[in-house]
């Protein structure tokens, strides 16, 4: 069985300009799902009298994962890029930088995620852990995808 190298694969698909042309969309994409989650994230206090907030959360979580699995291959495809230049540079640490963070933030956000699908809301009470977890992905996802969806969108 032929094992496939991942980043050649996405290097060839790159260099084709295939994923040139989705950047602007995906930038555009990350930045609203950022605001989205932070803005929600700040406000549902407010609205747990008025609307079911865990509703508006099973919602948001599958255009965050959308948002994950984006950032995670155009962090990756930044990472590559300036990983084959000597030496560490400011491109460099801000590549890897962002691209650990939204690792960082999938990894957590698919713990919390798949244990809510699983248990379902069972799985928040009294269980502290979950919540700060939660509190964590709702203000680093923002940052991480953030910042990574204005460089796409610049085309940095």
């Amino acid at each position: 069985m032929e094992t496939v190298d991942w980043g050649l694969a996405v290097g060839r698909i790159e260099e084709e300009g295939k994923m040139e042309g989705l950047r602007k969309p995906v930038g555009a994409y990350l930045v609203l799902v950022a605001i989205a989650v932070a803005v929600f994230f700040i406000i549902n206090p407010l609205l747990a009298d008025s609307i079911e907030v865990p509703d508006v959360w099973y919602i948001l979580d599958i255009f965050m994962v959308i948002a994950l699995a984006l950032g995670l291959v155009y962090a990756y495809l930044g990472k590559q890029r300036v990983d084959a230049e000597e030496g560490i540079s400011r491109s460099y640490l801000e590549a890897n930088v962002i691209f650990f963070a939204v690792a960082a933030v999938t990894v957590l956000f698919l713990h919390n995620w798949f244990s809510l699908l699983a248990n379902g809301t069972d799985s928040l009470d009294g269980n502290h852990q979950a919540w700060v977890i939660w509190a964590f992905v709702d203000t680093a996802l923002p940052l991480s995808l953030g910042v990574l969806g204005c460089r796409l969108w610049r085309g940095a």
